[in-house]
């Protein structure tokens, strides 16, 4: 008997391939968007987590006026400090092909905080003068390697230096200039600070105790050394990225893929109901044959458990161990990583594999339960129709007697089978939303990149000044362009009760129109004597307009209270900023400009600034654009796997529905058939009731896909950035035409099979 069933099964699975393969694809996808998700924020947070604890990364950052004896021993003396070194870290030019900068970091004594991971060479001796460690992606760009020689310049003194080493440093793991990651233009170096004796050490690299309260022994330094301006992991940007990229994934692996995965779970529902009801007779015949009812169940759960349980564990491994294997280099290529850690799979993925199969389970339980209460007898007869009934349209007689036969017929089979075209709906309007959501946020992506360097920027070109810049109403004179301004940039910490951070002050002219704060990429005016702070910050901060805040300057031990004036919109640069005539109010230094910003200027313009010892770097925002595109290729990728998933769970949904939907119908069809209707004319009624489904879900879906847009947006970004939410009626139109596409081309197979319908088989019954 046991063997009777096993071919039963088999033969059922043969004879309903189509149907089981596409439960098996649903189960598969659902898993699959989950456990991939998941891999990576999983990957990401153990592989940060390790190398940070083994490598000491410091907690917090000091910088002070002189990182003296004295204050090393008052940071030392806290409760709860591991170690303390003192350092500087400054850019300086390097003598090599395309004048590219390096961030160096000199230590004083052993590094015992924010130690490097030795790729090649030797450790670097504290004692070393000659020596140092380099960036393993910067030595590459420039064919650099151990034993190789570079010189560094600052302030017209020379430092020649030998590699001992290539190394990747903790501190470091993403580092960019501005939006952009190129190395060949910058990296960073490591030395002793014994190689430059002629510059002091400004600042003090501090690691915890394990278990140590970060925020009392902020507080700690704080009242130790007043004039310290402190930087912790989550402002520091280095750390800050990587750790956000974690969060990212991990946000975003509860919304969309549990998303994903309900409409698979409702697909799933409806099929196995279906299946399990058209087995209404064979259940009868069991029964008449003296199967057990414990036995028959236990067959039929198998149509559940068997296809969800090979669909959930290839999600499991596809996704876990596939997606990062494929994807790893183009989302994080430009993050340094020495190593990956993989950690087994996650709990919650085992829970999300599991819960499909306890689902699926436990759906066909409940059909075969409300499908068996009767008796055997009865049970060998066909399901009675429902009775007849009036519909709604029926009784609106003008309009009842307007519509054709088959325009009548559609309307009935439509309202009758509520179930079924309520599932069908379902389906396609959650998969359309998820088209449209998935294809929002590519949109989102472009328009806040195109709206910030086309928009929030109205200048074509930046020059980064150094300390002995000149008077800036000299610049705005002498530079020859469309228009001229100069800002002054620096560090700025900034509270507003328990919540503290450190941004960037930006001070502009009062007149100033090259800086667009305003809704929507416009021009906002500045006015008053108070801080402008952009949205996101204001918003982690807490504060509104009318609110005051307290500042703190690098090296200086002075706090100043400033009134929230205007909140500013800036989607990729977070900060306060100031007017001129502001900062000379509040007395905290004289105007030294750090940037000029000009828009159109003359060929002779940029040769002219190109000679100017004073200036660092010049920038192109178009160049600027192209790379913080790069820069965001992360994102945009996880996007488009999205869509991917989504375009594929489109596919399975409605190849599934509509084969219910023609099983459920072939009765019907046949019964056409025998009246003397066309094969056309069956297909027509066919395309007929789908076309009207699919149209409604269609239109019904573009308003959730949008919001599903807003709400993935905001799990994925960081305290330093906001995307501007939006869906262009492009990605909507693409969307729906792909969703339509899907499912006429699926209906036109399937009314192929009406040719196929044995008519004497499709209309006989028990009598």
């Amino acid at each position: 008997m046991k063997n009777t069933l096993r071919k039963k099964l088999v033969r059922d699975m043969l004879r309903a391939k189509m149907q089981f393969f596409a439960l098996i694809a649903l189960c598969m996808l659902s898993v699959f968007l989950f456990s991939g998700i998941d891999s990576f924020a999983l990957i990401t947070k153990e592989t940060n987590d390790t190398f940070f604890r083994e490598n000491h990364l410091a907690h917090f950052f000091i910088s002070l006026p002189q990182a003296d004896r004295d204050a090393l021993s008052r940071i030392r003396s806290i409760d709860g400090v591991q170690a303390a070194q003192a350092r500087f870290s400054m850019d300086m030019d390097v003598d090599l092909p395309g004048d590219p900068q390096l961030n160096v970091t000199a230590f004083d004594g052993e590094m015992t905080v924010n130690i490097p991971y030795l790729l090649e060479g030797e450790a670097l001796d504290p004692a070393d003068k000659r020596g140092c460690l380099i960036q393993e992606a910067f030595a590459r760009a420039h064919g650099l390697c151990v034993g190789s020689s570079i010189e560094l310049e600052y302030h017209g003194m020379r430092y020649p230096l030998f590699i001992r080493g290539i190394v990747n440093s903790p501190e470091y793991i993403s580092l960019s200039d501005g939006m952009a990651i190129d190395s060949t233009k910058y990296g960073y170096l490591l030395a002793s600070a014994q190689a430059f004796a002629e510059i002091p050490l400004t600042q003090i690299a501090v690691l915890l105790e394990d278990g140590a309260d970060e925020d009392a022994v902020r507080a700690e330094i704080e009242r130790a050394l007043p004039s310290a301006f402190i930087i912790d992991r989550r402002t520091h940007k280095s750390t800050a990225v990587v750790e956000n990229n974690a969060q990212m994934f991990r946000d975003l692996s509860f919304l969309f893929p549990l998303a994903a995965y309900a409409v698979a779970a409702l697909i799933v529902m409806t099929t196995l109901s279906r299946m399990v009801d058209n087995e209404r007779m064979q259940i009868g015949t069991l029964r008449a044959l003296g199967y057990s009812d414990a036995r028959i169940r236990r067959h039929y759960l198998c149509y559940a458990i068997i296809p969800s349980a090979i669909g959930s564990l290839l999600g499991l491994f596809l996704g876990f161990y596939g997606l990062p294997t494929a994807f790893w280099d183009v989302l994080f290529g430009q993050n340094e990583y020495p190593y990956l850690i993989k950690p087994p799979i996650s709990a919650q993925s085992l829970f999300i594999a599991l819960l499909n199969v306890a689902v699926s389970a436990a759906i066909c339980l409940h059909t075969y339960n409300k499908s068996t209460r009767e008796c055997a007898a009865a049970l060998l007869r066909p399901k009675p129709p429902k009775a007849g009934a009036r519909i709604l349209l029926e009784r609106i007689t003008p309009l009842w007697r307007r519509m054709s036969f088959n325009q009548k017929m559609i309307t009935r089979n439509l309202l009758r089978s509520k179930v079924r075209t309520f599932m069908s709906f379902a389906g396609l309007l959650c998969c359309n939303a998820l088209l449209i959501a998935s294809l929002g946020l590519q949109d989102s992506v472009k328009l806040t990149l195109n709206g910030h360097y086309g928009g929030t920027l109205g200048y074509d070109v930046c020059a980064q000044l150094s300390s002995d810049a000149g008077d800036a109403d000299a610049y705005e004179r002498h530079l020859a362009a469309d228009r001229v301004e100069c800002a002054m940039e620096t560090s700025l910490s900034v509270r507003s009760g328990s919540t503290q951070r450190t941004t960037l002050l930006t001070v502009l002219r009062d007149d100033q129109q090259l800086v667009r704060l305003g809704k929507g990429f416009s021009r906002m005016p500045l006015y008053g004597d108070g801080a402008i702070l952009t949205e996101k910050l204001a918003a982690t901060l807490g504060v509104s307009t009318g609110d005051t805040i307290t500042c703190q300057l690098p090296a200086s031990d002075e706090t100043f209270d400033v009134i929230v004036s205007q909140i500013a919109v800036n989607n990729l640069n977070q900060g306060v900023y100031l007017t001129r005539s502001a900062w000379d109010g509040l007395r905290k230094g004289a105007f030294v400009p750090t940037a000029v910003y000009l828009r159109a200027p003359a060929q002779q313009t940029l040769e002219k600034l190109e000679t100017m010892d004073e200036v660092e770097e010049i920038s192109h925002i178009v160049d600027e654009r192209e790379e913080a595109f790069i820069y965001l290729n992360s994102v945009s990728m996880v996007f488009s796997i999205l869509t991917v998933i989504a375009l594929a769970l489109a596919f399975v949904i409605c190849y599934n529905m509509g084969l219910i939907n023609f099983a459920e119908r072939t009765r019907e069809y046949a019964t056409l058939k025998v009246l003397g209707y066309h094969q056309k004319e069956i297909r027509r009624l066919i395309l007929g009731e789908n076309l009207l489904v699919t149209v409604l879900a269609i239109v019904l879906s573009v308003w959730p896909g949008i919001g599903f847009t807003g709400m993935i947006l905001s799990l994925v970004e960081s305290e330093s950035m906001r995307y501007a939410s939006t869906v262009t009626s492009a990605s909507v139109l693409i969307a729906s035409a792909v969703t339509f596409c899907f499912s006429i081309f699926i209906q036109l197979l399937l009314a192929r099979k009406v040719r196929s319908i044995d008519m004497v088989e499709a209309l006989k019954s028990v009598e």
